[in-house]
């Protein structure tokens, strides 16, 4: 007998009529084979899941996670599956599943500095119609910082991503124990006459003024290992980010720049309009000035050869107490409200001085080749509602996205200082072709930004001039943009 061969089994058991059983049994394995393969198919093809990649060992992983538990208890059937990546892997990922035409992830997590790259890439979000999207709900400043694709003469293209939180930046932070008392109030307003409230500063120069005198009174920093004020000089990315925001309040408005005034802080301050011609925007006296301030408000904390004060370190530092004041992305916030931090309920945040914040907010985006798009899209919708929000705003200290969401937040108690970003939001005026040179820009970052980096920390260290330094980078700009044939 062959027992790899059924009609032999079955034949030396029914004889004569095992031709027909066995026709009959295929026929029915066949049908019911067929059967659980359509029903698989069809499974598959209807399945209410979706995948969000989202950067891993962040507060904004634990965020979107609890939005994708809310968003399947009040859709029932539904599933959300959070998938993550470092963020050095982030971009990488996701510009493989793009590319590849893969249909997972269905939705994505990215920077503002991710924005450009993935531009192309990304699903043109619908902004009319059911099951759309409301983009004037957003803060102009974070769409434009990352949420569409703009075309060189500032024409928007499409609607790429919004904002999962508003990520503000830079920010100045400070203890209320030390601002809000009495004595220090008076002694400051005689010795200087004018209000020690960080935020009532005009100028870098008052933030300066008010940072020396923290420094020399002994009631902060008598024990000599505590700071006045806390500000980035990491040369491995956060000058770049620092720079620009001291830049703008020097080159916005200033024809010599091209810098358009109340346009914020970002990175298309570098740029400006000269003569109908787009170029570094640095190369003259008000950029040396930012840069030789820039300086000055670094000399408060351990020189840069020490201890470089970046990202990790303005994020932890602030929250140990050993600093008055500090530079910080609102994204450090959860941070500084954290159990373990020494600020939690005792720390406060005010505007750069002079009224002004950029914006570099986390976005979600949708992958063109997901298997349901429209799902995707909703849960985007659901996860900028007043009620997600609010999660982000009680339990992580994430700010809201939408001119509304920050209305609401700003008369929570212990967030009425939100007003006054959320009115500068309101009021900003953002030109769309300066925004779009950051896209124009983005192949060459890995080139423009050590660049700049390096110039300043050489002067930061004197081994050149502040003049020197702003030329050489203008030059080696200039240079890197000519030569890769980016028009401007």
């Amino acid at each position: 007998m062959d027992s790899s061969n059924p009609d032999s089994q079955l034949k030396g058991i029914t004889g004569g009529k095992t031709k027909f059983i066995v026709l009959a049994i295929v026929i029915i394995v066949i049908v019911a084979g067929l059967g659980i393969y359509l029903a698989t198919s069809s499974s598959q093809v209807n399945k209410k899941e979706i995948t969000v990649l989202v950067g891993s060992g962040s507060y904004t992983c634990e965020y979107i996670s609890q939005v994708a538990k809310d968003f399947e208890n009040s859709h029932p059937g539904y599933t959300v599956k959070i998938t993550t990546a470092g963020y050095s892997s982030l971009l990488t990922s996701e510009e493989s599943a793009l590319k590849g035409k893969s249909s997972s992830p269905s939705i994505v997590m990215y920077y503002a500095s991710q924005a450009a790259a993935l531009s192309p890439l990304l699903y043109n979000l619908p902004t009319s119609g059911s099951n759309s999207i409301n983009v004037s709900s957003f803060l102009t400043g974070n769409m434009y910082s990352g949420g569409y694709q703009i075309a060189t003469n500032g024409t928007i293209l499409k609607t790429i991503g919004i904002p999962i939180h508003t990520v503000l930046g830079y920010n100045l932070v400070y203890q209320k124990a030390i601002f809000n008392n009495t004595t220090l109030q008076n002694e400051f307003m005689n010795e200087y006459h004018f209000s020690f409230n960080p935020r009532t500063y005009k100028n870098f120069t008052a933030l300066q003024d008010a940072a020396s005198f923290i420094d020399k009174n002994t009631q902060f920093n008598g024990n000599n290992n505590r700071y006045a004020l806390m500000f980035p000089d990491s040369s491995h990315h956060s000058m770049i980010d620092a720079f620009y925001n001291m830049l703008y309040p020097y080159v916005a408005g200033n024809k010599t720049a091209g810098v358009p005034a109340n346009s914020s802080a970002n990175y298309w301050t570098y740029f400006g309009n000269i003569n109908g011609k787009f170029q570094p925007s640095f190369n003259n006296s008000q950029g040396i000035k930012a840069l030789e301030m820039y300086k000055n408000l670094s000399q408060y904390e351990p020189s840069v050869s020490v201890q470089p004060i970046g990202y990790s370190q303005q994020e932890e530092y602030f929250a140990t107490g050993d600093y008055a004041m500090g530079i910080a992305w609102s994204s450090f916030f959860p941070t500084y409200s954290s159990n373990t931090s020494k600020v939690a309920g005792n720390y406060s945040v005010a505007l750069m001085p002079g009224g002004f914040t950029g914006y570099s907010p986390t976005f979600l985006g949708v992958n063109p080749y997901a298997t349901n798009v429209s799902l995707a899209v909703e849960f985007l919708n659901y996860a900028t509602t007043p009620s997600q929000y609010a999660i982000g705003l009680n339990d992580f200290a994430f700010l809201p996205g939408t001119y509304s969401g920050l209305s609401v937040a700003a008369n929570m108690s212990g967030f009425s200082w939100i007003h006054s970003f959320l009115n500068y939001s309101k009021n900003i005026t953002l030109n769309k072709q300066y925004a779009s040179i950051i896209t124009a820009l983005s192949p060459l970052f890995p080139t423009l930004i050590p660049d700049m980096n390096s110039q300043i920390l050489d002067y930061f260290e004197g081994k050149t001039t502040a003049a020197s330094a702003m030329s050489t980078a203008y030059n080696e700009w200039v240079t890197a943009i000519k030569d890769d044939n980016i028009s401007l």
